[in-house]
């Protein structure tokens, strides 16, 4: 395809392969490429286009390119909402456009959104290949933040995965660049990458929220806001292990002053689980209703299971003292344990906090052999040692 826009090109503008080819390559590799035996550098295209004067991107043009660009986009629209592709609905849309090699930036965003979608299915290994795929379609093109974007995310599901040392060699690399060369969006996904290490393995919450709040200040410097409801519930969050209750309500109130402004409701559920789990955590029954009520409207009409959810029903039935209609949710939440396995650490461990505050107000104890095992797993650090104590409180 690229042969032929250059052989097209060169004619048009009536010059010989030599013309072309002078100081830049050979005329035979011209040639080669022309008839698609061989492959042009980034250098070579772009030194080819200023000589035939057209954008390089003229040069790279596929004809399926604004047709997967149109799918790319739709699905990105979709994420982090009520309404995000199923990953079989990403798989069927995106195979068609992965199986033959395209001159396209959108093929690399196509191979992150197809990886993405195999974390459900627990297949590590394709997944990171995938990214690797994506690595190589956006370093040819020297697309430099979305090279940057899919180290970030390769890097996040090895530290979910509990693969530490191929996580912090993923993250030395990127901790080389210079941050202020990054757009927004990619420097706050590298500060919650950052967040998530210390969080996890350093148990370094008060150096999480520092890089949360110099992660605000930036984004208040130069004006541009990304995920703001999800860096000021981290804080929060940070901030009820460390038990600084003023700081974990002044989070949550910027948080719901940014929702309300953009009225988004993926983000106002996100942050009413949040403020339940601060209730949950101060025993506030009466606050922990409340945003029970909040979810429960927000996710009208939803049947979808969501874990969050289930939890804090659980929690607030147990702790208002109907342990059979609580049990009743933990048992939910036990039977979708498959979901929420694939979720984050910090995630898990706010679900197993769940079951086990069930377990001590008398909801069962099923779920004990599952939390043993799977804490087992987590990194050391602040959450295993915490549940580890909750389940030694229980056993006496």
């Amino acid at each position: 395809m690229i042969g032929q826009q250059i052989k097209a090109l060169r004619k048009e503008k009536k010059l010989t392969q030599s013309q072309l080819a002078e100081g830049i390559i050979t005329k035979s590799m011209l040639s080669m490429i022309e008839n698609g035996k061989a492959e042009a550098s980034m250098r070579s295209l772009r030194e080819i286009a200023k000589r035939l004067d057209v954008p390089v991107q003229s040069l790279l043009v596929d004809a399926r390119e604004a047709d997967l660009q149109k799918i790319v986009e739709e699905i990105e629209s979709t994420q982090g909402t009520l309404q995000s592709w199923k990953d079989e609905d990403v798989q069927q849309a995106l195979r068609p456009y992965l199986e033959d090699e395209m001159n396209s930036v959108w093929q690399g965003k196509a191979y992150t959104l197809f990886a993405d979608t195999m974390f459900n299915n627990g297949e590590q290994q394709k997944l990171l290949e995938l990214y690797d795929q994506a690595i190589a379609v956006f370093e040819r093109f020297e697309e430099k933040e979305e090279l940057i974007m899919a180290r970030i995310s390769q890097a996040f599901y090895l530290l979910m995965w509990n693969r530490f040392e191929e996580a912090i060699e993923r993250i030395d690399m990127l901790e080389l660049i210079d941050l202020r060369s990054m757009k927004t969006k990619t420097r706050v996904e590298f500060s919650m990458l950052m967040v998530f290490r210390n969080m996890l393995y350093d148990d370094d919450l008060p150096g999480a929220i520092r890089r949360l709040e110099d992660t605000l200040d930036y984004m208040t410097r130069t004006k541009i806001y990304y995920r703001v409801d999800d860096v000021y519930r981290v804080i929060a969050i940070c901030a009820l292990y460390l038990k600084d209750e003023d700081l974990v309500l002044s989070a949550l109130e910027k948080a719901k002053q940014y929702t309300a402004f953009t009225g988004d409701v993926s983000m106002k559920i996100r942050v009413a689980m949040t403020e339940a789990l601060y209730a949950i955590d101060y025993r506030k029954t009466d606050l922990l209703k409340q945003q029970i009520s909040v979810m429960d409207q927000l996710l009208a009409g939803n049947e979808e299971f969501i874990a969050a959810f289930e939890m804090s029903k659980g929690v607030y039935f147990a702790l208002t003292g109907e342990a059979e209609v609580a049990r009743k949710s933990f048992l939910k939440l036990l039977e979708h344990h498959d979901q929420w396995a694939k979720h984050g650490f910090v995630d898990q461990a706010i679900y197993f906090e769940g079951l086990l505050i069930g377990t001590s107000h008398g909801c069962g104890d099923e779920w004990i052999p599952l939390i043993e095992r799977e804490v087992g797993l987590f990194p050391e650090g602040r959450f295993r040692s915490h549940l580890t104590s909750m389940m030694k409180k229980i056993k006496g």
